[in-house]
């Protein structure tokens, strides 16, 4: 006897024309009787090389990575393990966006943001790799398709408040430039503790780096969030006069008053949004502090699921995506299936190097690629990266 599903799928062909019977008839069944198995948060640190990664495995075998932003790693390992793996097993891994919703407002108490977005971004990303694998379709497919296959990318470096030797910084901008990125950040890390300081590196260091660098390559300053509005003015119109193209991050989230004035006084676009962690944060940002360009870090904001009503929602102001992105594998591939497929995707992205996670980045068969300056698109599956499971388990201890 024939199931349901048979019955109305033969009946919806008879108005198709017997010319679309074969190919139709060939289409597999989705797999709708899958669901997840387990749920893994693992973690690694050794220094700087260190990361939170989310295992799913479904109930057929099928395996999804998901990586969360790695600060305060045990805590967000705690999370993902004792709160949002138990709205998530048993559950069909095709229901994104009932399970982001129970993961978030189930654990709402602990705060919209930060801890808990950083650690249902790693969930979030898993499981939408672990559908697309079931589909056997990149993830970008499945979220509207292609726009682009590859996107501008610069890198960044930190000058710890200017307490590093200035010849230091110098090298290491020119060894990026030589490395083929055609845009370099400085991350000036003033922060918000130490906020208008009264020994400022960052005309200094601006300077010394911008004339070692070619033409060709662009060089902007990020202060993180360490200026008040009339500081930040102050040093953005000097860094302006002197080429600067982008300023990123220049007051606290906090102040977004302050934000709107800087906003104001540039002629160069100003980027703000890593620290907001979710749909609200980044509506209250547009409307308040007003930046032309949006950073959201879609590993720390929730994942794929909550980076999409972001992006779009920034489309309802004309803003344009510029992602803050400092892990090279699967938050950049979770980073780059969402810019691929929305239509405001800013000029560049993000790219850190994977030099400098080397053992956790070992074990990946397959990661991303850089070439010429940008970062492209993965072909494979999923979010497009091979993991070595046997690795993996070495490294993870799972």
């Amino acid at each position: 006897m024939n199931t349901r599903r048979q019955f109305l799928r033969q009946t919806a062909l008879l108005g198709l024309g017997t010319l679309a019977l074969p190919a139709l008839a060939q289409q597999p069944d989705l797999p709708d009787d899958i669901r997840v198995k387990d749920v893994k948060g693992l973690v690694f640190q050794d220094g700087y090389d260190r990361g939170v990664y989310v295992r799913i495995e479904a109930t057929d075998g099928t395996v999804g990575w998901g990586e969360s932003s790695a600060n305060g790693i045990r805590a967000i390992q705690a999370i993902i393990n004792d709160l949002l793996k138990r709205e998530v097993v048993g559950q069909s891994p095709f229901d994104t966006e009932r399970l982001w919703e129970a993961m978030f407002w189930k654990n709402h108490d602990l705060g919209g943001g930060g801890a808990l977005t950083y650690a249902i971004a790693g969930v979030d990303c898993a499981l939408w790799d672990l559908k697309a694998k079931l589909l056997k379709v990149p993830v970008y497919k499945l979220i509207g398709g292609k726009f682009r296959d590859r996107v501008p990318a610069y890198a960044g470096f930190g000058i710890k408040a200017g307490t590093i030797p200035v010849d230091e910084a110098v090298k290491q901008a020119v060894k990026l430039a030589e490395k083929g990125f055609k845009t370099v950040k400085i991350r000036a890390q003033i922060r918000e503790y130490n906020i208008n300081p009264k020994d400022d590196p960052s005309l200094k260091y601006y300077t010394a780096i911008r004339k070692a660098l070619p033409d060709s390559v662009d060089l902007f300053l990020d202060p993180n969030e360490g200026y008040t509005g009339y500081r930040a003015i102050e040093i953005g119109k000097a860094l302006e006069g002197l080429g600067m193209k982008f300023y990123e991050s220049p007051c606290p989230n906090e102040n977004l008053r302050d934000l709107a004035t800087v906003v104001d006084a540039m002629t160069i676009p100003v980027m703000a949004g890593e620290k907001c962690y979710n749909r609200w944060m980044f509506d209250e940002l547009m409307k308040t502090g007003r930046p032309d360009l949006i950073n959201p870090d879609f590993i720390k904001s929730g994942g794929i699921t909550e980076g999409l009503k972001i992006c779009h929602l920034a489309q309802v102001y004309h803003k344009g995506i510029v992602p803050h992105n400092t892990k090279p594998m699967l938050g950049s591939a979770a980073t780059i299936q969402i810019l691929s497929a929305i239509p405001n995707c800013g000029p560049m992205v993000e790219y850190i190097e994977a030099d400098r996670y080397a053992t956790i980045c070992s074990i990946f068969d397959q990661g991303l690629e850089f070439k010429n300056g940008e970062m492209l698109l993965p072909k494979e599956n999923g979010l497009g990266l091979v993991v070595n499971e046997k690795r993996a388990k070495a490294l993870f201890k799972y």
